[in-house]
């Protein structure tokens, strides 16, 4: 990390990404060892003396597109691959063996979702389960035949089993939430998956005009304790730090920053809102309604906290907005108001936050 500043903007650290062109760290290159060679070389012997007649191809280090997974990656490499002429109904597209071996280790449960997306069964074995001159196709066989074993099979498993992700696992998709470049260590906005307990994150590439998903994207290195006076509605039953780690687990400032609509760029000495601690209460006296001014600029925020905790309407205004503007009116508008009585579908009449009646 290098030191950066000037009079015009705070003084913080950069990372300086050494990579290849890949945007990934640049690394001595070892080579794949010798024995990790020799069973990719016996696996990919075994699926053709098991599968050959039923084979469209096969062979070592075959390459799939991994780009629509959802798991961040565009490919996969797989050791040993043999793909049918026609589906098979328990393997699916074609069989594909990883060998793991000392420092070629892979991170077996996001491989392993990506090769059943792409509609591949996987095996996973180490090196002892070789001989020195075969793989017996019958280790293949009890890597499947185990439950909770070493073998996927497309017919068994679904793909979203393997990422840890409660918006993927349940909707088939992240739940992405852009973390602010105005942050004091940030560099550039990226962002990050703010469901549980995702940490995958993704920064858009203009010159390819696409994603890339980076595990060394330069993220905010800044203390919970910097959000003390800029989130609002934050529960004081527990301390404040703790209350956010309830919601957010990893990543906990990241998705903090990502998720909160009250979060906005300011002048101010840490690059976002802090809101004064004694909030105005709303002219009509509502509970859970308020108006804060922030400590270092005009900015103030109407926050409604009504109704449910994810479901708060937040609006921030350039100057303090005047009394005579019926805010409960503007709040009142389906397009401001986040009540899940809006959406299609539901029945009811009118909806129980803002009082206009459902159109549905």
């Amino acid at each position: 990390m290098y030191a950066r500043g000037g009079d015009q903007k705070a003084r913080h650290f950069y990372h300086v990404n050494n990579s290849s062109g890949n945007n990934c760290p640049t690394t001595e290159s070892t080579g794949e060892s010798a024995t990790h060679a020799r069973c990719v070389a016996l696996a990919v012997a075994a699926l053709k003396n098991k599968f050959k007649p039923q084979a469209k191809r096969y062979g070592a280090e075959i390459t799939l597109d991994a780009s629509d997974s959802g798991s961040g990656n565009k490919t996969r490499q797989a050791d040993a691959l043999l793909e049918f002429t026609e589906e098979n109904p328990f393997f699916g597209k074609g069989l594909i063996i990883e060998v793991q071996h000392r420092h070629h280790e892979k991170d077996t449960k996001s491989t392993t979702h990506d090769y059943l997306y792409t509609g591949y069964s996987v095996a996973w074995l180490s090196s002892s389960d070789f001989g020195e001159e075969e793989l017996d196709y019958s280790v293949v066989d009890q890597a499947f035949a185990k439950e909770d074993g070493a073998g996927y099979s497309v017919r068994d498993y679904s793909a979203i089993r393997f990422i840890d992700c409660e918006s993927y696992y349940y909707g088939g998709e992240h739940n992405w939430g852009t973390v602010p470049g105005y942050v004091l260590t940030c560099e550039e906005d990226y962002q990050i998956c703010t469901s549980r307990p995702c940490i995958l994150r993704r920064q858009y590439d203009e010159d390819r005009e696409e994603y890339a998903y980076h595990p060394d994207v330069a993220q905010p290195d800044l203390p919970l304790k910097v959000l003390k006076n800029t989130l609002v509605g934050v529960s004081t039953i527990t301390s404040f730090e703790e209350s956010l780690k309830q919601r957010y687990h990893d990543a906990v400032l990241e998705k903090a920053l990502a998720d909160r609509p009250e979060i906005g760029e300011c002048p101010g000495p840490k690059g976002f809102h802090e809101w004064q601690g004694n909030p105005e209460s709303f002219w009509g006296g509502a509970a859970d309604v308020e108006l804060r001014s922030c400590q270092h600029c005009p900015v103030h925020l109407f926050t409604d906290q009504r109704g449910y905790p994810d479901e708060r309407t937040d609006i921030l205004f350039t100057e303090k907005p005047d009394p005579d503007w019926n805010l409960m009116e503007l709040e009142a508008d389906p397009r401001q108001c986040q009540n899940r009585s809006h959406e299609h579908g539901f029945w009811y009449e009118q909806c129980p936050d803002c009082g206009v009646n459902n159109p549905y």
